[in-house]
């Protein structure tokens, strides 16, 4: 008898408990993953963003030099600039992030302004910086730590040429020389402009990131040296981590990939299991790290495993000693079954009580166990939709006259898949390949993006090389690209004239076609540099002329059914976007 109520009682419940622990370690696994990558990629855009930010202003003091002066003028017009102090203003400013601006002449002398840091390496630095300028070269050093403003600074120089042109490319983030020669005039470089700017900022950045300690995130040069840290302790002793396992990784990858990783670092304390993920900062050679120890990454899966250890140790004690209680056995293979909400009515203040006692108090744990699962699960659904919102967002504010494209796209997707009778799981997949369509476009020149004309073709060849960058960019995250990834092939025509690939009927997957006539009914009736916005009604004739030239008939038949239904119309296209872009919102203050 006791033989089979452990195997009709106990067992069960210790396979239900392995399969719950074993699931939901699996999904807060998915779920860890996607959120540190999250931050490493929302950290790398801020840190790009900011320092191209820093070459642009010094660049643009290069070019204010350079107007109406003539070159044998220069050395005078740099004789006022330090006579009226002119440079104040560049490090006096509230928005300013220069701590030293300067502007020499050829002859090494000139006019500056701001803090004069006395240290060997940065002053190394500016007489680099000077020598590479005269030479009609740009420079971006490497970040080093001022110990006399304790923080990390990187010194800029940029060449001036009045009435010339420079005839080399500047050099990266990195303090690399340029890569490639760019042709030109000759020029007379008569000057440089020197600048210490402020990585401080980037303190900040990580700070917010790390959540009060829970994550460790830092960024590092492409020598493995910290340039900033959630925890500004760590910049105060060695700055070489170039050791660290997850470190190592990034610079073996050359900043061409971001992973994520469990991985071992070694403390006073001993041995900690890490999870961390690594990324590149574009145009920079730098890496942006998150990491955190794994026990707390899977802090509610081990909570759990030994929540179960527990209860199942209580209710095989309970069996041994009350082998007869069928009632107790009844509730066991109950709960085994998926009925987690099963308590056994039995009252008694003796052992059995207790046993009973037990046995409900483990299914209300299990339960409730089940519903944190189910509200993490729903949380980082939240996360992860607001993230992609994000990248989308990004996109479409490269270029003004697009603005919301994304979100309507994404809207007459899930409409058009509605009505060609799709489940509301493949709707959601073809409303996210909708948002994503245009994900490649974040590797497009802001100048093509922008351009307030038709492109010229040798543009548009480069403007047809998004899907392609699309793809590159999934590769990142495996399973959003199973998921939607093949809204991506929109630009490929059922006549097998389109791009890039030239697929034609049903070699195009269905959410491309999709997505295809979506993005371009948006098109037409989205006002542009160089057309009008068409009515809905003018869109969908159009659609229908296109239909087994350009686009899927059967796909056209959809639109033209949402908007006779009532569901396609331009006011509730425009509530659509308002409402995704609000939905983003709090995931982007969070």
């Amino acid at each position: 008898m006791l033989l089979l109520l452990l195997g009709v009682g106990v067992v069960p419940l210790v396979a239900t408990s392995y399969h719950l622990v074993s699931r939901s370690r699996e999904i807060l696994e998915l779920d860890q993953k996607a959120t540190q990558l999250d931050k490493a990629r929302s950290l790398s855009q801020q840190v790009s963003v900011y320092v191209k930010s820093l070459q642009s202003q010094v660049v643009a003091i290069a070019r204010t030099l350079e107007v109406d002066v003539a070159p044998s003028a220069f050395a005078a017009r740099v004789a006022r600039i330090r006579d009226d102090d002119g440079l104040r203003r560049y490090v006096e400013d509230a928005n300013s992030r220069f701590h030293y601006v300067s502007v020499v002449d050829a002859s090494s002398s000139g006019a500056r302004s701001g803090v004069q840091l006395s240290e060997p390496a940065i002053e190394q630095l500016l007489r680099e910086g000077v020598s590479r300028g005269l030479q009609g070269k740009s420079m971006v050093s490497h970040p080093i730590i001022s110990s006399s403003l304790q923080e990390p600074v990187m010194v800029l120089a940029e060449p001036v040429s009045p009435g010339g042109t420079r005839n080399a490319a500047p050099a990266n983030a990195a303090g690399e020389a340029p890569r490639e020669e760019v042709a030109s005039a000759p020029t007379s470089v008569q000057g440089v402009v020197l600048v210490v700017a402020s990585l401080g900022p980037l303190w900040n950045m990580t700070r917010e990131l790390g959540q009060g300690g829970l994550f460790d995130v830092y960024v590092v040069d492409g020598r493995g040296r910290l340039i900033a840290h959630s925890d500004p302790r760590k910049l105060e002793g060695n700055l070489d981590v170039s050791d660290v396992e997850i470190v190592k990784q990034f610079l073996a990858s050359q900043g061409r990939t971001a992973a994520t990783v469990p991985f071992t670092i070694t403390t006073p304390a001993g041995s900690t299991q890490m999870l961390g993920t690594y990324t590149g900062i574009p145009d920079t050679g730098w890496g942006v790290i998150v990491q955190i120890p794994q026990d707390k990454a899977y802090y509610s899966a081990i909570q759990m495993g030994y929540q179960s250890l527990v209860l199942v140790a209580v209710v095989t004690i309970g069996a041994v000693f009350f082998g007869t209680i069928q009632l107790l056995a009844q509730g066991a293979r109950r709960l085994a079954g998926g009925d987690y909400g099963i308590r056994v009515p039995i009252k008694a203040s003796n052992e059995v009580g207790v046993l009973a006692e037990s046995f409900n108090h483990m299914g209300e744990e299990i339960q409730k166990s089940i519903e944190q699962i189910r509200q993490a699960a729903h949380r980082n659904k939240e996360l992860f939709m607001g993230s992609i919102r994000m990248l989308a967002n990004a996109i479409d504010e490269k270029d003004p006259y697009t603005r919301g494209h994304s979100e309507r796209v994404a809207f007459y997707s899930s409409l058009i898949a509605k009505h060609l009778g799709m489940t509301e799981e493949e709707v959601e997949r073809v409303h996210l390949s909708g948002i994503i369509h245009d994900v490649g476009k974040i590797g497009i020149e802001d100048k093509i993006l922008r351009k307030p004309a038709a492109l010229t073709e040798e543009e548009y060849e480069i403007m047809k090389q998004h899907p392609r960058k699309g793809e590159k960019i999934l590769d990142a995250v495996p399973l959003l690209k199973q998921m939607a990834g093949a809204g991506l092939m929109h630009h490929e025509n059922v006549d097998g004239s389109g791009y890039p690939d030239g697929l034609k009927g049903d070699q195009i997957p269905l959410l491309g076609r999709i997505v295809s006539v979506a993005d371009a009914f948006d098109a037409m009736t989205t006002d542009r540099p160089y057309s009008k916005a068409m009515t809905f009604e003018a869109a969908l004739s159009r659609l229908r002329f296109l239909a087994g030239k350009k686009f899927d008939g059967t796909c056209v038949s959809a639109i033209e059914k949402a908007a006779a239904t009532g569901d396609l119309t331009p006011a509730k296209a425009r509530r659509a976007s308002v409402t995704a872009r609000r939905q983003a919102d709090p995931v982007l203050t969070h």
